[in-house]
C-alpha cells in the first residue's frame, strides 16, 4: 500500500494529540518518552502488544507501504539498570543492558538483528534481480549525558558495528522531553545526524557492478562520512493501568553524496508508527 507523505503526517500528528487524559504513578528509570520502560522500580515486566507502521519499504526507496507487526519487551529491573529484549519484530530486536550512572549518564550495551534491503522489498519498489544485501547481528552501544538537573534536555552518541559487510554507523542526537513527573509518558522531540564507513553507506544505498549487470541501475561507489539528519517526535501514554500506547513520526533527510544513487528515489523519508502494548 503506497501512502502519501500529508496523509501519514496527518493521521499519525492525531494520534499524537490523542488519549492525553490518564495518569499513571509508574517510575521509569528515566523520565524519557524514548525509552521502552515497563517495569515499576524492580523486577520482570513484559509487554507484549501490536504495532502499525507506515515506512519506505528501504531506506530511500520512496516506496510506502501500511505493515502490522508484533511489538513489545521482556525486562528486568534492579535499581537503576534493565537487562532487556525488546522488539518482537525480526528486524531492529535487540538484546542488552541499560543502566543509569551517577544521575547523569544513561548508558546502554547489547547485541541488535538488522535486515538491508532484501530482494523482495526491491522488487516491490520496481527493481528487479537486485541482491539480498544481508541480515545483520551488530553490536551497538550508546551514552546519553542529562543537560541540566532533570531529565528533559540530553545529548547522546550511539554507534553500531559489525561484520565487513555492514561496517559501522554512528548516531549523534539532541533531544528535549516534556514528560510529565517520575514515568515516561508525553511528548519527546529528538534532533539527529548519522554516519557510517564506506562499507556501511555502501550496504544501503551504493551500487556495485555486478548489481548494476543485473538490476540496470548505474553503479555507484560511495565513500564514508555523513549519511543524513533529521527530527523524531515520540508520544507515550498509559491509557489503562496495563495499557500503553506510543506513537512516532520521523523525518530523515539524505547527504547529496547518498542522493546520487539510483536505489534512493526520494531525498527525503518519512516514518510514522502507532503501537498498542498491554503490560504484565
Amino acid at each position: 500500500m503506497k501512502l502519501r507523505h500529508p496523509l501519514i503526517l496527518s493521521v499519525f500528528g492525531f494520534l499524537l494529540c490523542a488519549l492525553s487524559w490518564a495518569e499513571d504513578n509508574n517510575v521509569s528509570l528515566v523520565s524519557l518518552p524514548s525509552e521502552v520502560d515497563y517495569t515499576n522500580g524492580s523486577g520482570w515486566a513484559v509487554g507484549i502488544g501490536l504495532q502499525i507502521e507506515s515506512s519506505a519499504i528501504f531506506h530511500g526507496s520512496g516506496h510506502y507501504e501500511l505493515n502490522f507487526n508484533p511489538e513489545g519487551a521482556v525486562q528486568w529491573r534492579n535499581d537503576d539498570y534493565i537487562l532487556f529484549w525488546e522488539g518482537f519484530d525480526l528486524n531492529n530486536t535487540e538484546l542488552g543492558w541499560r543502566g543509569l550512572i551517577q544521575s547523569k549518564w544513561l548508558v546502554e550495551a547489547g547485541v541488535r538483528h538488522e535486515i538491508v534491503i532484501p530482494s523482495s522489498r526491491s522488487e516491490k519498489a520496481g527493481i528487479d534481480n537486485l541482491p539480498h544485501r544481508g541480515s545483520h547481528i551488530l553490536g551497538f552501544f550508546e551514552s546519553k549525558y542529562l543537560i541540566g538537573d532533570r531529565w528533559e534536555t540530553w545529548a547522546s552518541g550511539r554507534i553500531l558495528a559489525g561484520s565487513n559487510e555492514y561496517g559501522w554507523q554512528a548516531k549523534a542526537s539532541l533531544g528535549h522531553s516534556f514528560a510529565r513527573g517520575v514515568d515516561n509518558e508525553g511528548t519527546e522531540l529528538i534532533l539527529f545526524s548519522t554516519f557510517g564507513s564506506k562499507d556501511n553507506l555502501n550496504n544501503y544505498f551504493g551500487v556495485s557492478e555486478f548489481d548494476s549487470t543485473v538490476s540496470g541501475l548505474q553503479s555507484i561507489d560511495l565513500d564514508g562520512g555523513y549519511r543524513s539528519s533529521g527530527l523524531d517526535v515520540i508520544y507515550r501514554e498509559n491509557i489503562r493501568k496495563n495499557t500503553q500506547i506510543t506513537a512516532k513520526v520521523g523525518i530523515e533527510i539524505y547527504s547529496s553524496q547518498i542522493k546520487k544513487s539510483e536505489l534512493v528515489r526520494d531525498s527525503s523519508e518519512i516514518n510514522a508508527k502507532f503501537s498498542v502494548v498491554w503490560m504484565f
